[in-house]
C-alpha cells in the first residue's frame, strides 16, 4: 500500500509544472506562518507580534526589528543576485531591477533607526532565526542557480503580494499620511502585480531545469519558508520588548 502512494505521488508530481508544484508548496509554507512565527503550540493562537505590527501595537524598535530581518535577507539576496548577473550577463532572466528592495530598505531602516541603523540591524536586531537564514542564503544562493531561484520565488513573490496589502493597514495603523519608512512595501515599476506574477511563473517554467533540479528548488522553497518563520518567531519572543 504504500509503495502505490509513493507511486501515484512521483506520478502526479511529474505531471505539474515547476510553477505549479511552487505554488503548492508556498501555500504550505504560508499555512505554517508565513514568517510570523509559528511553532505547534503558537499556531493554536493568534501570533502577537504580527498582529500588533499590522494594528499599531509595536513601539519604535518593534517596528526596526522587522525592518532589519528583511534588510539583512535582502542583502543576501541581491548579493547573489548580483553574483548570477556577472557570471551570466544578458543570458540571467531573473534580472529584475523592478523587484529590488535593498535601497528602500536602507531608507525604511534610517528612517526608524537613525544614521547609525547599520550597526544596530548587524548586532541588536542580528537574531539567531535571521542569522541562520542569511547564513544559508549565503552558502548556497550565489554559487547555485537552483537554489538561487528558489530564494528569489521565495522572497520576492510573496513580498510583492502581501506589499500593498501589508502597507496600506501599517500605514493606517500608524497614521502615516506617506510611504516614508515603509517604502519596502512599494513596487512603483510593477503597475499590475497580479499580471507580473503570471508573467514571472510562466518565465520558471520556460526555464531548462533536470528534474532533479526542480526537486531541489521545491526543496528549497520549502527550507527557505521554514527559515523565515524561524526568523519571525525570534519577534514573537521579543514581543515584550517591543509592544507599544
Amino acid at each position: 500500500m504504500t509503495e502505490t502512494v509513493q507511486t501515484n505521488r512521483s506520478v502526479e508530481t511529474e505531471a505539474m509544472s515547476l510553477a505549479e508544484r511552487l505554488r503548492e508548496v508556498s501555500l504550505s509554507g504560508h499555512g505554517r506562518g508565513d514568517g510570523w512565527g509559528s511553532s505547534a503550540e503558537a499556531e493554536a493562537a493568534e501570533p502577537q507580534y504580527s498582529t500588533a505590527y499590522l494594528r499599531g501595537g509595536l513601539n519604535r524598535a518593534g517596528i526596526a526589528a522587522q525592518v532589519a530581518q528583511h534588510f539583512l535577507m535582502y542583502e543576501a539576496l541581491e548579493g547573489a543576485t548580483a553574483a548570477h548577473r556577472e557570471r551570466l550577463g544578458e543570458d540571467f532572466v531573473l534580472w529584475m531591477p523592478e523587484l529590488h528592495r535593498l535601497e528602500s530598505l536602507r531608507n525604511d531602516a534610517q528612517y526608524w533607526m537613525g544614521e547609525g541603523w547599520e550597526n544596530e540591524v548587524r548586532t541588536r536586531y542580528t537574531t539567531p532565526g535571521i542569522k541562520r537564514y542569511v547564513d544559508r542564503l549565503n552558502g548556497v544562493a550565489g554559487s547555485s542557480y537552483p537554489h538561487f531561484v528558489a530564494h528569489h520565488y521565495t522572497r520576492y513573490l510573496a513580498d510583492l503580494s502581501g506589499g500593498l496589502m501589508i502597507a496600506k493597514m501599517f500605514r493606517r495603523s500608524y497614521d502615516m499620511a506617506g510611504s516614508e519608512g515603509t517604502t519596502f512595501y512599494d513596487f512603483p515599476a510593477i503597475d499590475d502585480p497580479r499580471a507580473w506574477k503570471d508573467r514571472y511563473r510562466s518565465l520558471l517554467d520556460t526555464m531548462s531545469f533536470s528534474a532533479q533540479d526542480q526537486d531541489a528548488i521545491v526543496e528549497e522553497v520549502a527550507l527557505a519558508y521554514q527559515l523565515n518563520n524561524e526568523a519571525g518567531r525570534d519577534l514573537e519572543e521579543r514581543f515584550a520588548e517591543y509592544k507599544a
